[in-house]
């Protein structure tokens, strides 16, 4: 049998974040364009593209554990600020700081409404 019959796994949610990741980790990797940009501070765009990126693996994958998530997706933003290293890119501790603040600003209302769950059940 495959990983997908083992698991409780969505797979339209999962096509998208591997399509988004891949997307992500391309215009990563692209040289740094000084054009345009909706969101001019480079910051926030880390944040949301984790946030979002995030949201998209609880919704693929429902039955992990969210610190498994938060732990891979993090470990996804340091491979990147690594590679951009390797590209000429400028590879920072702050771009991985706002991609593990997107990771936890998702997982973290999670986390607290389990809390709040498991509290009013005991």
């Amino acid at each position: 049998m495959s990983l997908l019959h083992h698991r409780k796994i969505n797979r339209l949610a999962l096509v998208t974040f591997v399509a988004a990741a891949a997307f992500a980790l391309w215009r990563a990797l692209l040289p740094a364009d000084g054009g345009f940009s909706f969101i001019p501070w480079d910051k926030a765009k880390h944040f949301i593209v984790f946030y979002v990126l995030t949201a998209l693996a609880v919704t693929a994958l429902p039955a992990s554990r969210l610190w498994r998530i938060g732990g891979v997706l993090v470990a996804f933003g340091a491979a990147i600020e690594i590679l951009q290293g390797f590209v000429g890119r400028d590879a920072s501790w702050l771009d991985l700081l706002a991609d593990t603040c997107g990771v936890c600003a998702m997982l973290g209302p999670i986390v607290l409404r389990t809390w709040t769950r498991r509290a009013a059940v005991a």
